[in-house]
């Protein structure tokens, strides 16, 4: 008798396969199954990457999602992290060529879904740095932070679909390349777009090379700093100065 996880990978391996069974009624189950997983894939594709789904119409977005299925099943129970190359797919699904944008909104949102999930541990901020901390020490980005840069203004159009954004955020955007930050300080994911002096701050390994780093790039690193650590970006293990 095979035991719960023999019987899983054995049923698992029945559904992916492409073989037809000698079995009418087998076949009826197994199709009930693919059905099933198909359309639970399907919903988690919509879940993770609504805006991607908003911009296209659910028709569309659909049918992408059900190609995508066919060729990267999901491979995991936690179907909340599904999709980890739905954004390359769809750079390269052929309907979808004359919106090039799509794929960096995708990917942006696969950072947000990263965040989101990621591990929890203390930000660093204000009331941490308020015995000083050693210029030199390592400065660690918060589990949540994500970075990317985009070719096309991705974090404005996402920005544009959230409940909170303004009725004509979508006609304000610039078109332009953006560099984007992602955090999730409290609960919350937080998308901003971030300037060259920020961007370089946050390649520095400590935080005296973070500053010079922004400094190099004609930010205020004060400023920066602040606004980084509003952010949640960092962790909160930089040891504290003598």
């Amino acid at each position: 008798m095979l035991d719960a996880a023999d019987f899983q990978h054995a049923f698992g391996e029945m559904l992916a396969s492409q073989e037809r069974s000698d079995d009418p009624a087998m076949r009826r189950a197994l199709a009930i199954h693919r059905n099933t997983a198909s359309k639970a894939a399907r919903d988690a594709l919509f879940a993770n990457y609504p805006v991607t789904a908003a911009m296209v119409g659910e028709a569309a977005f659909a049918a992408c999602a059900a190609s995508y299925i066919e060729v990267a099943p999901p491979r995991e129970a936690r179907l909340c992290l599904y999709g980890d190359r739905f954004a390359h797919f769809i750079d390269a699904w052929t309907p979808f060529g004359e919106a090039p944008y799509l794929g960096a909104v995708a990917a942006l949102e696969r950072h947000v879904i990263e965040a989101l999930f990621a591990a929890d541990r203390a930000p660093l901020d204000a009331l941490a740095l308020s015995r000083g901390i050693d210029p030199e020490a390592a400065l660690h980005w918060h589990p949540a932070t994500r970075t990317a840069k985009a070719s096309t203004p991705a974090a404005s159009l996402w920005m544009a679909h959230q409940p909170e954004a303004a009725p004509d955020a979508l006609d304000e955007i610039v078109w332009g390349e953006e560099m984007i930050l992602v955090t999730r300080p409290g609960d919350a994911v937080e998308v901003r777009v971030i300037d060259a002096p920020t961007s370089a701050f946050l390649t520095g390994k400590t935080l005296a090379q973070a500053a010079a780093n922004a400094s190099a790039e004609g930010g205020d690193v004060s400023t920066i700093f602040a606004s980084l650590l509003s952010a949640g970006a960092f962790a909160q293990d930089i040891p504290r100065g003598k």
